[in-house]
C-alpha cells in the first residue's frame, strides 16, 4: 500500500487521490488481514444478523502524501459472516429533494435479514433501495457494492 501510495503521489500537482480497501482472506481459517486507505468502512453482518463496521485502520486516501505509513488490521470471520463493501456513491445518493441516502438507511437495510438469502441478493436489495429512494433523481456518483460471505473451510465453496 505504501509503495502504491508513493508511486501515485509523485508529481501529483492536481491532488488526485484514490480511496481503497485492500484485504486478504485466508479461506482455511477465516482470518482477514486488511488496510483501509480512506474508503468507507465495510460492514460485517454476523450469521445471527448483528451489524458492525470493520475497525478503521486510519489510513488516508492513496496519492495524497508520499511516505504515509498504512497500518494493517486483522479480524476473524466466522462461518456465515458476510462483508459488505461499497463506494460513497451508495450513501451519497440523493433524492429529488436533495436528501442523501445516508448511512442510517443503509444500516437499517443491512440489518433486515439480508444474511439469510443468497449472497448476490444483498447488493441487489441495496441497489433497489437506492433507486426507489432517488425517485428519478440523476445519479451523482458511481455506485459500487461488493458482497462476500465466508462459509468456512477451504475449497471452492469457502466464499461467495
Amino acid at each position: 500500500m505504501r509503495r502504491l501510495n508513493d508511486l501515485l503521489a509523485v508529481e501529483n500537482e492536481q491532488m488526485l487521490f484514490v480511496t481503497l480497501f485492500y484485504g486478504v482472506l485466508d479461506l482455511e481459517t477465516g482470518r482477514l488481514s486488511f488496510v483501509n486507505a480512506g474508503h468507507n468502512l465495510p460492514y460485517r453482518i454476523a450469521r445471527d444478523g448483528t451489524l458492525s463496521t470493520l475497525p478503521s485502520t486510519a489510513g488516508m486516501a492513496v496519492a495524497v502524501m508520499e511516505g504515509f505509513v498504512y497500518v494493517q488490521h486483522e479480524m476473524q470471520l466466522a462461518p456465515g459472516d458476510t462483508l459488505f463493501l461499497f463506494t460513497d456513491g451508495v450513501t451519497e445518493a440523493f433524492d429529488v429533494d436533495d436528501e442523501p441516502y445516508g448511512e442510517g438507511r443503509l444500516e437499517s437495510l443491512l440489518s433486515q435479514g439480508v444474511n439469510t438469502g443468497h449472497v448476490p441478493e444483498v447488493a441487489e436489495r441495496v441497489l433497489a433501495s437506492i433507486h426507489a429512494f432517488e425517485r428519478g433523481a440523476p445519479q451523482a456518483d458511481d455506485i459500487t457494492c461488493l458482497t462476500l460471505r465466508y462459509f468456512g473451510g477451504s475449497g471452492s465453496h469457502a466464499v461467495y
